[in-house]
């Protein structure tokens, strides 16, 4: 028979080693639901149904680009980048807010990120002349963090 003395020191032990492993157990498991979130994140951006055709459009400056592909000469093109833009404001602020690690999203659409910041940089032209300081913020936080990642990690460059 077992004296009460051993069964006393044997329970304080399983006490004292469940609490770690139940830590351990939180830890994970949160850290296994943020992944999952990132995941979900980022097959939105996958799922986002728009004809980028936009990214290979032909321009100088910002008035050309306009009377090209303004939402008056071109309203389906611009209702195409609007919507894309609008989905990069969202990631923007995600990663901004550290709800997306930059280097899934790079992974997976950096390059027509990267590519989208050379129509950005132009419209940026209607933020001033419309008086419009938050249009477009977010994308272009978002277009140079990746642009500054593929900077930092050139071994990811293909």
């Amino acid at each position: 028979m077992v004296n009460l003395e051993t069964l006393q020191t044997l329970l304080t032990f399983v006490t004292l080693i469940s609490v770690p492993v139940g830590v351990f157990y939180y830890v994970m498991t949160l850290r296994n639901q943020s992944r999952s979130r990132q995941i979900q994140i980022i097959r939105g951006l996958s799922s986002t149904n728009v004809d980028k055709g936009f990214l290979s459009w032909n321009f100088s400056d910002y008035d050309d680009f306009m009377s090209k592909y303004g939402p008056e000469p071109n309203p389906e093109g611009w209702k195409n980048m609007m919507d894309w833009f609008t989905a990069l404001e969202e990631y923007g602020v995600y990663v901004k807010e550290g709800l997306l690690d930059i280097h899934l999203l790079y992974l997976l659409h950096g390059g027509t990120i990267k590519k989208s910041w050379e129509i950005l940089e132009v419209l940026l032209e209607y933020r001033v002349r419309n008086n419009w300081p938050r249009w477009l913020l977010e994308s272009e936080y978002l277009c140079k963090r990746i642009i500054e990642y593929e900077e930092q990690h050139p071994e990811l460059r293909t």
